[in-house]
């Protein structure tokens, strides 16, 4: 798997300590969603994988590589649960590490969320953590790393990992295919190009390109478009819709330094806050905001 260009840098990094042997057994990539922590993790993965590793990355060649590559390598485990992972889940992951490495190399547990690991989960993990059997890699990855406990943070070497540049990001998107990749597309997802990608393949959800088309329709005047029509439509995704309608009103704001403007993003604020509570009836409250903007 390639790694994405703007953590190429951080890559090579890693890689030259491992070579060097002086990467740490347990590393925690963090960082927002979207920006590619885990295809980083899979990457490295790779390469500690790898029976003749080099700073570029694995050879792709050596038997290890070969059963990589077949998605069957023994001594490669990913640690994943639907919701909480549990105790057993990671008892599991470290009685696979406990032995000798099958392939007479590294041995690599992979936990893409973890900080969905219960207490007792994380308490189950420590020791691994603190003594690691030889040869052996964590790599721990989270969104949210104030959801991890202090103990697992204490152990493990953090890597905080950047949002790419605007225009690392758009390069990224248009060699994508996504020909209408802009600065305010790439907002709407928080700057996180990953999240812009998936939202656009997704059919069923709402996209940042269906707002902004119903958006221009409603402050051009479109009979067509009125604002109970988009609040019906939209009811569903409706905190995401405030937010999207916060960030254009202050956009035009910052830009036109209209009073209209201020009022559209007072009135965002207010929404956002009242669709936090539960019960309310969105639709309601996303006609009143959308009204804002109905000419």
């Amino acid at each position: 798997m390639p790694v994405l260009p703007w953590f190429t840098a951080t890559y090579t990094s890693l890689i030259s300590r491992y070579l060097a042997k002086k990467l740490h057994h347990g590393l925690l990539l963090t960082g927002v969603s979207g920006i590619g922590k885990n295809q980083l993790a899979l990457g490295l993965s790779n390469t500690l994988l790898c029976k003749h590793p080099s700073v570029d990355g694995p050879c792709e060649q050596c038997q290890s590589c070969h059963l990589r590559q077949a998605g069957n390598h023994p001594d490669f485990h990913i640690l994943e649960s639907e919701k909480q992972l549990g105790v057993d889940k990671i008892r599991e992951g470290i009685a696979k590490l406990s032995g000798t490495a099958q392939m007479g190399g590294n041995k690599v547990l992979l936990i893409p969320k973890a900080d969905t690991m219960t207490e007792a989960a994380a308490n189950a993990l420590l020791k691994t953590l603190e003594e690691p059997t030889d040869n052996t890699f964590l790599l721990l990855i989270t969104d949210s790393v104030n959801k991890l406990m202090p103990t697992i943070l204490s152990r493990c070497e953090r890597q905080v990992l950047s949002l790419p540049s605007v225009s690392e990001s758009l390069n990224y998107l248009k060699a994508k295919g996504v020909e209408d990749a802009s600065d305010a597309l790439l907002a709407a997802y928080g700057y996180a190009p990953l999240r812009v990608e998936e939202a656009l393949s997704g059919d069923d959800d709402l996209s940042y390109r269906h707002f902004s088309d119903g958006m221009q329709a409603l402050l051009a005047g479109d009979a067509n478009v009125q604002a109970q029509t988009l609040a019906n439509k939209w009811q569903d995704n409706a905190q995401q819709i405030a937010l999207w309608c916060q960030q254009l009103s202050h956009n035009e704001y910052v830009k036109r330094q209209q009073e209209t403007d201020y009022k559209r993003y007072a009135a965002c604020v207010e929404a956002v806050k009242t669709l936090q509570h539960a019960g309310v009836n969105k639709s309601l409250v996303l006609f009143g905001l959308l009204k804002q903007f109905q000419r």
